[in-house]
């Protein structure tokens, strides 16, 4: 396959991954929390968590292993609901958090778990994404031709991984600079109040689909 060829595959994965990456959603928070809570350091951590989780989901596309989760459809339900109940339970520390002062003035040894493991959560967190799942398993598959070598699905999975760390590596300084640390930092209590909210709708919201689809 020549260099043309490559680029008419690889540009219209990177906007669609672009688009995704604009929406907001559990990686964005994850990430916020980090950056605001313990600075550039964590928030880095965290970027570079949700782009190993794109990685390691892109891997996962393209050897194809995703087409286990349409011939066992109970795999791809408790992949769902645990991500809910994640995604519940830092909403749950984010509450706790508001009480103790807010997540955003605790330190790096604080109960937010994104504070004190940001790349292990912000890696689980990708990993039990639904929004993750239906662009690696569906999406992004629709654009890689069936007669793909072995390498192109090695450099469709890098490149994923690379651009996921870069724009998620620019969130992060974003929300670590000075300036949104403070503006965050002046209404923590508030702030970490939302994020509960946020993140414990965005798990009810997942749940509820799930019990949807079952019922």
């Amino acid at each position: 396959m020549d260099v043309a060829n490559l680029l008419h595959i690889l540009f219209p994965i990177a906007v669609v991954q672009l688009v995704a990456w604009a929406v907001p959603g559990p990686n964005h928070l994850t990430i916020i929390s980090a950056s605001v809570t313990s600075g550039r350091t964590a928030g880095l951590r965290a970027a570079m968590g949700v782009a190993a989780g794109a990685l390691t989901w892109s891997l996962i596309a393209v050897s194809g292993i995703a087409i286990v989760f349409e011939l066992v459809p109970s795999l791809y339900i408790a992949l769902r609901l645990f991500g809910a109940g994640y995604l519940i339970y830092l909403g749950v520390n984010a509450f706790a958090a508001a009480r103790q002062g807010g997540m955003f003035s605790l330190e790096a040894s604080g109960e937010s778990p994104a504070t004190y493991a940001p790349f292990r959560t912000a890696y689980v967190v990708m990993m039990t994404n639904p929004k993750a799942v239906l662009f690696f398993g569906s999406i992004l598959t629709a654009f890689i031709p069936p007669e793909s070598s072995g390498w192109i699905m090695i450099i469709i999975a890098v490149q994923i991984g690379l651009l996921g760390a870069l724009l998620n590596a620019i969130a992060a300084l974003f929300f670590s600079s000075s300036a949104v640390m403070r503006t965050f930092q002046a209404a923590s209590v508030w702030m970490s109040i939302l994020f509960g909210v946020l993140f414990n709708a965005l798990g009810a919201l997942v749940a509820w689909d799930v019990v949807r689809e079952i019922v």
